[in-house]
This record gives structure tokens, sequence and C-alpha cells, in this order.
């Protein structure tokens, strides 16, 4: 009992000695490899030196300890601050005396767009950002009698639209922000109008038994100041806008 008791104590610690040799602790024997452990000695002692130096420079650069007194002969932070917004006022002073007549060469007369462009897009753009989320965005207004649609055809087109249209302007407005760059948004509204434009015109299901509601247009009246109590000159701009909407009627559409 006793001999096999010791027999296992060996094989113990002879597993326990093989689980805690690790590999870097086994050292390789010759001339040859004395050198090289040597040598990478010296170059972890090198590498340990140029270390210490980086850091000391460091600690020298943002330690507290080797910050000069203030001698109260400079400009505080917010005085800088101050300095550095009136050279970017001059910056661009100089641009606009100097650059900005330049730009007179390439400049073109104004056109109005002719009246086939029915079509209107709106974009945003960020000076100095690219890829911003909000540039990509792009809306389509153009109006509805402009389109050439009459009759059944006109009131299959609202019936699609929905809630896009607005009844009191006589309006399409559309928007979209899928693709990654405001041109192919762009190129997709244009489609989806063609789209809604082809299928208006078909003559398969006119949605004769749908009815026409606007009912997402009703909204609470607003309190308006009452027109005595403003100047002269005010009440006439409202009055001669009030005379331009009513000639321009809106597209009627029978429910």
């Amino acid at each position: 009992m006793s001999l096999l008791f010791a027999r296992h104590t060996r094989l113990v610690q002879t597993v326990w000695l093989a689980r805690n040799v690790h590999v870097s602790g086994v050292q390789p024997v010759g001339r040859k490899s004395r050198k090289e452990i040597g040598k990478y000695k010296q170059h972890q002692a090198a590498e340990r030196k140029v270390r210490a130096e980086i850091y000391k420079e460091e600690d020298q650069a943002y330690g507290m300890e080797e910050v000069p007194e203030f001698e109260y002969n400079d400009h505080h932070t917010f005085g800088h601050m101050l300095l550095e917004s009136v050279r970017d006022v001059r910056k661009y002073a100089r641009q606009t005396k100097y650059e900005l007549p330049t730009l007179a060469e390439h400049a073109r007369p104004f056109r109005l767009p002719p009246s086939q462009n029915i079509l209107q897009f709106e974009r945003s753009f960020t000076m100095g950002e690219k890829y911003l989320a909000q540039d990509r965005k792009v809306v389509l207004r153009v109006k509805v009698a402009k389109l050439g649609l009459k009759g059944a055809e006109l009131r299959k087109f609202v019936l699609l639209a929905g809630v896009r249209y607005t009844p009191e302007t006589d309006e399409l407005r559309m928007s979209e922000s899928r693709e990654i760059t405001s041109l192919l948004n762009k190129k997709r509204l244009a489609d989806t109008l063609v789209e809604l434009i082809a299928e208006a015109k078909k003559q398969d299901d006119t949605f004769a038994d749908v009815p026409v509601d606007f009912s997402y247009r009703e909204f609470k009246p607003k309190p308006r100041v009452p027109r005595r109590w403003l100047s002269e000159q005010e009440q006439t701009r409202l009055k001669n806008k009030a005379q331009s909407k009513a000639q321009a009627k809106p597209t009627e559409v029978q429910s």
C-alpha cells in the first residue's frame, strides 16, 4: 500500500512540474544560442532606453512641474480665441477684396427656366461637410395641373398620391433620402413620378368606388391678429395676396 502511494505521489509531482514549465523559461544550449540571447538582451535594453527618453520628453512637455510661472505678459485662453476669430474675419475680408472680383469673369446672366420644366427639386448643402445624412434628402414639388391629367386620370392620381397632395395649392410634394447620394434620390423621385402618372392613366381600375378624402388637411384655426391692428401697408399687402390667391384657383377634383 505504501509503495502504491509513493508511485502515485511521484506521478502527481511530475504532472504538476510539466504544467508549470513555460516555453520562455527553456533556454537553448550552445555558443550560437548564447550569442543570439545576448543580442536579444542588448536590443531589449536599447528599446527600454529609447522608451525612457520618450516618456521623459512627454513628462517635460505635459508635466505641470516643468511649466514656467506666468509673468502676466500674454493673453489668456479667451484672448487667443478672440484673436483667432479676428484672423478668420481678416482672411475672408482679403478673399472678398482680391479673389471675389476675379469671379466676375465666370458670371452668367440669370435666365428663367423654360415653361417645360415643371419639376422643382430642393436639397440642402452643408459647407465644409461631406456625406451628411440631411444632405442626401431631395424634395420634389410639382403642380398637378401641369401634368396633363384630366377627369378620372386626375382623380386616380390624387388617390395614389395620398397625403403628399395639397389641395389648397394643387401641389404634389414627395421626398426621398434612401439612396447614398442626392443625385440617386433625385433620379428615384423622377422615376416614382413617372410610375404614378403611368398608373393613373391605366383604365383597368379607376377606383371609382373609393372616395377622395382630404380630412388629413383639416387643421384647427389659428388665432390671427385683427387687420385693424395692422398698419396700412400691411393691410394693402394682405389684400393683394388674397386677390392673387383668388385668381389662381386650384384644380377641381371630383370626389
